[in-house]
């Protein structure tokens, strides 16, 4: 893991010394992708806690933009928007899923001048190569990601597990998203 914060920390370093006082360059993005329990939010989390610069860094959590438990592809839209207009240096915003309600709630809004990081299945579609400075692929066993998966508490996963995962197995067939990784992780714990 440490490698993978002194990547992202060298690029935002680089950023905040030659391109920030640019006009409308947009700050460093980084997206993390992988299947669901490849320990993608464990990461951010890691990213986040030893984040070592004076600029914030906001973080996005793809769960709180799919639309359901059928959304994969929808939030993966959301993101290549997101990304387009932030590459434009323009702020964005997306709107949380409740998931208790499930229905959509809350806007938020992500500046395009502060450090972002993406995480979740479906954050590194075709195309966000030339919208992002970092692209994580993060994977694992498939029985240790669903043992991870199933056990995360308040969520009713067991009943969407496969469904899930033939939408996330499609969306890597359409986009290919370890072909534009900048960085590849195994995890085995």
């Amino acid at each position: 893991m440490e490698h993978i914060l002194a990547h992202i920390n060298q690029l935002s370093t680089a950023y905040e010394k030659n391109v920030k006082h640019t006009r409308d360059a947009p700050a460093p993005t980084f997206l993390l992708d992988g299947p669901s329990g490849a320990g993608k939010t464990t990461l951010s989390a890691h990213i986040e806690k030893n984040w070592n610069s004076e600029v914030t860094l906001q973080i996005v959590h793809m769960d709180d933009l799919y639309p359901g438990w059928d959304g994969l592809v929808e939030g993966s839209r959301i993101v290549s928007r997101m990304l387009e207009e932030r590459a434009a240096g323009q702020n964005t915003q997306w709107q949380k899923y409740s998931w208790a309600r499930a229905k959509l709630t809350d806007w938020h809004s992500v500046d395009a001048h502060v450090p972002l990081l993406i995480e979740g299945c479906g954050a590194s579609p075709q195309g966000s190569q030339k919208h992002s400075q970092v692209r994580l692929w993060l994977d694992s066993d498939t029985e240790l990601r669903r043992e991870r998966a199933l056990s995360r508490t308040g969520e009713n996963f067991a009943e969407h597990w496969s469904d899930w995962d033939a939408q996330f197995t499609e969306y890597v067939r359409i986009h290919n998203p370890q072909s534009i990784a900048t960085l590849q992780v195994r995890s085995t714990e």
